[in-house]
């Protein structure tokens, strides 16, 4: 076979656990906010800034000193 003619070798997509975890948290966050907003559209946006906030606090807490 000649290298024209090789197709490179597709990797599959590997997600590691905190990746996962942080996705289903933005899935979650979304959905919290969206379903806030169904009930009061005020209130969707700040559940969202309520989130923001809450992760804001903990990156700080576990920051470097």
């Amino acid at each position: 076979m000649e290298d024209a003619e090789r197709r490179p070798v597709s990797r599959p997509i590997a997600v590691d656990r905190q990746t996962f975890r942080e996705l289903v948290g933005i899935g979650g966050a979304a959905l919290a906010g969206y379903g806030a907003w169904l009930h009061y559209p005020p209130l969707g946006f700040m559940v969202g800034g309520f989130i923001l906030v809450g992760l804001a606090i903990l990156g700080t807490m576990r920051g470097e000193p």
